[in-house]
């Protein structure tokens, strides 16, 4: 019986082990570029998020058989989680040298800077689900072949090439073109959005 369980836990870690050079490189990277975490940083997010995944396989709370598709995404809640605690944790610690003037009639914020003002909101959480929500909107309802060509960039992850060969484009250069287009087109559209929801 005890043979059995030690088994049983060696598997589980193997599991774990396993599932956490699947992901690392993966979460490595949406780090890197939507939170511009240091790579110290991105490696102590992963590594608490996976105590914390660890602990829920533990608790029977995640099944360490499925460690899957479904866990990456359940995996990247908890890391996004412990991004915003951190994110937070920073901002308390953030001075500045010069003169904030708030009534300024233009400001032009660094889209970095507007997920550190966000993730500071209590409820950060909801609110990013909402803004994903609103996004995944507006870029199914813009008109071909923008909603397919976002889609597969920003959401599917498809390199420029890969989605050349599945759009039938001429080039990869052809694609960004368009791309670019078509990012312009969701950006008018966010904005309307935003005015509307302010």
């Amino acid at each position: 019986m005890i043979i059995g369980l030690h088994r049983h836990k060696e598997d589980n870690e193997r599991k774990l082990e396993k599932f956490a050079k699947e992901q690392w490189q993966k979460t490595r990277a949406y780090l890197l570029s939507r939170y511009s975490l240091s790579e110290d940083e991105c490696a102590d997010v992963f590594q608490d998020s996976l105590i914390i995944l660890w602990k829920n396989i533990k608790e029977n709370k995640v099944e360490a058989d499925g460690l899957g598709m479904s866990s990456s995404t359940y995996f990247m809640t908890i890391c996004r989680n412990k991004t915003m605690e951190l994110l937070r944790k920073k901002s308390k610690y953030m001075t500045t040298s010069y003169e904030i003037n708030p009534s300024k009639e233009h400001c032009d914020y660094q889209g970095e800077q507007v997920e550190k003002i966000l993730s500071l909101e209590d409820d950060c959480e909801n609110a990013q689900k909402e803004k994903e929500a609103l996004v995944r909107d507006i870029v199914k309802n813009l008109p071909s072949p923008c909603n397919e060509l976002l889609w597969g960039y920003y959401g599917d992850g498809h390199s420029m090439k890969m989605l050349a060969e599945m759009f039938n484009y001429a080039s990869e250069n052809a694609v960004k073109v368009t791309k670019h287009r078509c990012c312009e087109k969701f950006r008018v559209k966010y904005s309307e959005m935003c005015k509307s929801l302010f």
